[in-house]
């Protein structure tokens, strides 16, 4: 009954933290997919995009993590650029580059998307989602800066074994990036990572020291190993320790700061999520310095053991067919009676030191080995940014759909400069600060013919499924569109903005603009 319960948690209790561990790898292979000998006739059909993939990803890290800066697209290019070259013993031409570039871009991007990572959770008994980015934006100064997502920086660091580098300095390459993206709580999972790899190196140091107490050229040949592997990291280690410890500090006063511009609850979480990554910080360091001192004394006992042992040099092994060559060749037996004693009278009589007994009276467990555990509740309550952004577009398009209709009720024939004097006298003009309803037209502007409601034709754009899916009851309506010639129709909004008027024709009508009774 134990293995089948056993058999029974390692297929459904882990299915979940396995496809979330498996997720980091989804967006590679889905870019892979990508050939390019349907890009530009098969011309650059030598370019291999997992190559190009990984590369970027190394370039992004060495611009975000060790310069400390974000890459601007010029910067992205050039790269390409150079690594086209290079790599492929292409010679491309500014033009042809940029081609390259938009075009691999325009994939990893993804059309603004995350990658969709979808996977069947046994527990809960339904389909869940999980999703990646591989860039990140934003704007400053009115320019665009790229940086590479946590997810992206983990799944390179994971296609490598790390032999050569020290895993720390590595996971903290990490938090530093879940800080300075604000995911507090994913930091906490790295550090708890943190903890764990001092632990592994906490227990070879004691295998090592084991090793040495019975062996001597075999224990020196494992503390070399452990100095080569984790020793010689410790003071970079330390430093960036102290360097994340000075981001959490920022972050938690930047928190403090911006405690009047949102909402409590969300004040409170973020303070408690930087509270909680502080706390497990600090229990990293201690450890992490425990170690280090632990090491030190350990430094000290080698070196004691080898200078005893350049003294008495003690073999590893007793040859009991050579020393018993040895008797019968002397006719001495003598010694054999040394040589099993040992064997024949172990000494039975043990002490106990009663200090050590203090020691365990007051020893204290540690308080933060325990992980922290998150109720289902307030997981499944996480609604994703894209999430929150596509409500909003869709919740905006189809406003601004019911609005033209209504009015397209009324009229057959009208501009795009009568329908915005009637949603400013119904919205006033702050519906010309939202960013939708430029997009909504733009998108709209896609097609030159729309046919909404009960027998539509199929759905053909994103703005079609918003659509069809919104009208689909709605009596038929068929439309077109037609966009002013050149520059002289234009709209001017809010002082600011100018876009081209447009045209609406109702197809089913002929009143040429008179108000229906």
């Amino acid at each position: 009954m134990a293995q089948e319960h056993i058999l029974l948690n390692d297929i459904i209790s882990d299915h979940r933290e396995r496809m979330l561990n498996l997720k980091k790898y989804y967006p590679f292979f889905k870019l892979t997919e990508v050939s390019f000998s349907q890009f530009k006739d098969g011309k650059y059909d030598i370019l291999d995009m997992g190559y190009l993939i990984m590369a970027i990803l190394r370039f992004f890290i060495e611009e975000n993590n060790f310069k400390q800066k974000d890459v601007t697209y010029h910067e992205y290019v050039e790269f390409i650029t150079t690594c086209v070259n290079r790599d492929f013993g292409l010679t491309v031409v500014d033009s042809e580059s940029k081609e390259i570039a938009d075009y691999i871009f325009d994939k990893i991007k993804n059309e603004g998307k995350p990658f969709c990572f979808e996977y069947f959770d046994p527990v809960d008994r339904k389909k869940r989602t999980s999703r990646m980015k591989i860039i990140e934006s934003k704007i400053i100064d009115s320019t665009v800066w790229y940086s590479i997502s946590a997810d992206a920086i983990e799944f390179y660091l994971e296609t490598k074994e790390i032999k050569d580098e020290s895993r720390i300095s590595v996971q903290q390459l990490l938090l530093e990036k879940m800080i300075r993206s604000q995911n507090f709580k994913g930091g906490t999972e790295v550090i708890q990572r943190i903890n764990e790899e001092v632990n592994r190196l906490q227990i070879r140091k004691n295998e090592v020291l084991n090793i040495l107490t019975t062996d001597v050229f075999a224990g020196i040949e494992a503390y070399e190993s452990f100095v080569d592997i984790g020793m010689r990291w410790f003071e970079e280690e330390e430093k960036l320790f102290v360097k994340n410890r000075e981001l959490i500090f920022a972050a938690r006063s930047k928190a403090e700061a911006s405690k009047d511009n949102g909402s409590n609850e969300s004040y409170y979480r973020t303070v408690d999520e930087i509270y909680q990554l502080e706390i497990q910080l600090k229990v990293a360091m201690n450890k992490h310095s425990e170690l280090l001192r632990a090491c030190t004394d350990m430094q000290k006992l080698t070196d004691e053991i080898v200078k005893k042992n350049k003294l008495s040099r003690l073999r590893s092994h007793f040859d009991f067919k050579n020393t018993l060559n040895s008797l019968i060749k002397n006719d001495d037996v003598d010694l054999l009676g040394l040589i099993i004693a040992s064997m024949l009278k172990p000494k039975a009589k043990k002490t106990f030191n009663i200090i050590s007994m203090d020691d365990c009276l007051t020893y204290r467990p540690q308080r933060y080995d325990k992980a922290e555990t998150v109720s289902k509740a307030v997981a499944e309550d996480i609604k994703f940014v894209d999430e929150i952004e596509d409500e909003r577009i869709d919740n905006n398009y189809r406003f601004l759909m019911r609005n033209l209709l209504i009015y397209m009720n009324k009229y057959s024939t009208f501009t795009l400069r009568q329908f915005n004097e009637v949603l400013e006298q119904n919205y006033t003009e702050k519906i010309f600060k939202n960013g939708d309803y430029y997009s909504f037209f733009i998108n709209l502007c896609q097609k030159k013919e729309y046919e909404i409601g009960e027998g539509a034709s199929a759905k053909e754009s994103f703005l079609d499924e918003i659509i069809q899916e919104e009208f689909k009851d709605h009596k038929r309506v068929n439309f077109t569109i037609a966009m002013a010639e050149g520059n002289e129709d234009t709209i001017l909004l809010l002082d600011s903005f100018e876009i081209s008027n447009i045209t609406f024709t109702r197809k089913d009508n002929t009143d040429n603009g008179t108000e229906k009774s």
